[in-house]
């Protein structure tokens, strides 16, 4: 499955070539540009993100990097 973007989020398969499929390096960018825009956009010190994922196995791996891009 080839990487997937659309408004509701990012979708695909884990491995593989990073833009291409979900790679850790796709999540660490998603994430990081998405911190940024909701930094640059909200002015506000304390914001709160839901992390929304599925149950497969690569799930927790995704979240982590997720959360840990959010908070770095």
């Amino acid at each position: 499955m080839t990487l997937i973007k659309s408004i509701s989020g990012i979708r695909g398969t884990i491995g593989g070539k990073p833009s291409e499929n979900l790679t850790p390096i796709d999540a660490v960018k998603f994430a990081a540009s998405y911190g940024s825009w909701l930094k640059n956009s909200r002015k506000k010190e304390n914001l709160k993100v839901v992390v929304g994922r599925d149950a497969r196995i690569s799930g927790p791996m995704i979240q982590q990097l997720v959360m840990n891009t959010l908070i770095g």
